[in-house]
């Protein structure tokens, strides 16, 4: 399995409205995407590190999947409309790992 982990800071000025609803959407992501098998998102509620304030985990079976998930209108919706727009383009990250 494949586990994609997103994380970033939302941009000064951001109102809470608008983080709920990207996270709204990302929540909407696993029944528009079928290869996600596992997923979870929200925001950074640690009282350690808070450079990052949201965050999402996905799970797929295999590399053609994630690679699917990747190119997805969907997801590239979400990242074009919000992600983008919300989320600091210097202050975001993505890795994967193999579980």
């Amino acid at each position: 399995m494949v586990r994609h982990i997103f994380f970033g800071r939302v941009r000064d000025g951001v109102p809470d409205e608008k983080v709920d609803q990207l996270i709204a959407r990302w929540h909407g992501m696993p029944a528009a995407i079928p290869v996600i098998r596992g997923f979870t998102a929200g925001r950074n509620v640690g009282p350690e590190d808070r450079r990052f304030t949201v965050a999402l985990v996905a799970d797929f079976d295999d590399w053609d999947a994630w690679k699917h998930y990747m190119v997805h209108p969907y997801h590239d919706d979400i990242r074009q409309s919000l992600t983008n727009r919300i989320v600091e383009p210097s202050e975001r990250a993505m890795i994967q790992i193999e579980i």
